[in-house]
């Protein structure tokens, strides 16, 4: 039996949430082989738009790639891979990064990680936004699974679009299947300060300090980050006075918002923006974080919630989201609108070594029911399951 993958978001070199889930998950599948006997009878191909990097290009012995690098460059799903499906299908298509060909095997799975074009379409180009409410709608209509992150994430499906459908047209109630995230294990509690203060010098970085991990945009809530940090700058100035806030990520949309944020605080020299951090360094910062902050407004999964626990960071995080999923008991919700609330619950956990200690500790159990092979074994479980 053939599997084949479309590996291209997994391929990029700047890998952010849904390129490093597809990333992760195929480097858990390679590592099965050892452990799944299934695994020994499968031949799996590799879609890419171009050769394989890193780690990504070591495959196993009945792992192959195939560069689909004919023009055009864009819309290289539904012209390249189209074609690859119309004359050389394999029998089980995988797609983990919410696209799908028009032109696709019967058996084909696809992950929808969200439907923030739904809630936040301003955050998206015209063809952007349609793009990812086509793809989402036609994947519960067409396709034979689909995979989603939380329960949140379901839940939200089949509100905006409806129950899928199954082959013959008809409800099928089984075909959403909701497969948790793992995070890598690069990610945990790191003793070693002389690397920890190497990679805080490498971006002018001070403890104490807030971090924040994502896009610089509307739905990250940042501008409200930052508004929460001027106050808990204030409420612990006479004790903490040298207290920054690091946000790491790209430009999104409102940036400009952002930067005019930064620009009027009063607090500004304190808020340092070193943009995209390679995943090497990330561990190293939020081992070395007081609080990590991720209020955002709108979230299929967390990923970064995961890391900051496996790291013993406590996390302030939004309610009503899938994050409370996530961390269950782990995490400390807060209102993402309420910049009052945000700031009380980063100034509690700073100075009340008890209350952080605890959320520590909760952290650091709570990561233990996720992990990419888990994550690997439900894909696979799924991909090769009956009608």
């Amino acid at each position: 039996m053939r599997i084949g993958i479309d590996v291209s978001r997994a391929n990029s070199e700047e890998k952010t949430g849904v390129e490093r889930y597809a990333y992760s998950l195929i480097q858990s599948l390679k590592r099965l082989e050892k452990q799944d006997p299934r695994l020994k009878n499968l031949e799996f191909v590799l879609y890419t738009d171009k050769p394989l990097q890193g780690e990504l290009a070591e495959l196993p012995g009945n792992w192959t790639q195939k560069v689909l690098e004919w023009p055009p460059k864009r819309l290289w799903t539904q012209v390249r891979l189209s074609s690859e499906m119309l004359f050389h299908a394999p029998d089980i298509l995988f797609v983990p990064a919410h696209v799908c060909p028009i032109i696709h095997p019967r058996k084909t799975v696809m992950t929808v990680h969200d439907v923030a074009a739904l809630k936040f379409p301003q955050s998206y180009n015209r063809f952007e936004r349609w793009y990812s409410v086509w793809s989402a709608r036609t994947a519960l209509k067409k396709m034979w699974k689909v995979i989603v992150p939380s329960e949140f994430t379901k839940r939200e499906l089949t509100s905006a679009f409806g129950p899928p459908s199954n082959s013959a047209g008809g409800q099928s109630s089984d075909k959403i299947q909701v497969v948790y995230h793992g995070y890598d294990e690069k990610y945990r509690k790191i003793d070693d300060e002389k690397n920890i203060e190497k990679i805080l010098n490498k971006y002018s970085i001070q403890k104490p300090f807030i971090l924040s991990v994502g896009r610089l945009e509307e739905k990250k809530n940042t501008v409200r980050i930052i508004k929460a940090f001027e106050r808990t700058k204030i409420n612990l100035q006479s004790s903490i006075f040298s207290l920054q806030l690091v946000l790491v990520g790209k430009p999104g949309y409102g940036y400009e918002k952002v930067k005019q944020q930064i620009d009027d605080s009063e607090f500004k020299n304190d808020i340092i923006t070193p943009g995209w951090v390679g995943e090497e360094d990330i561990p190293y910062l939020l081992n070395a974080a007081a609080v990590f902050v991720f209020p955002s407004l709108y979230e299929g999964f967390g990923l970064p919630v995961l890391e900051a626990m496996a790291c013993g960071t406590p996390v302030v995080m939004s309610k009503g989201l899938s994050l409370e999923e996530i961390g269950g008991e782990a995490g400390v919700y807060i209102d993402p609108l309420d910049v009052d609330d945000m700031a009380y619950r980063i100034s509690q956990l700073i100075t009340g070594s008890e209350q952080r200690t605890s959320y520590v500790e909760r952290g650091l159990l709570r990561v233990k029911d996720f992990s990419w092979e888990k994550c690997a074994k439900e894909t696979l479980d799924i991909l090769l399951s009956e009608v």
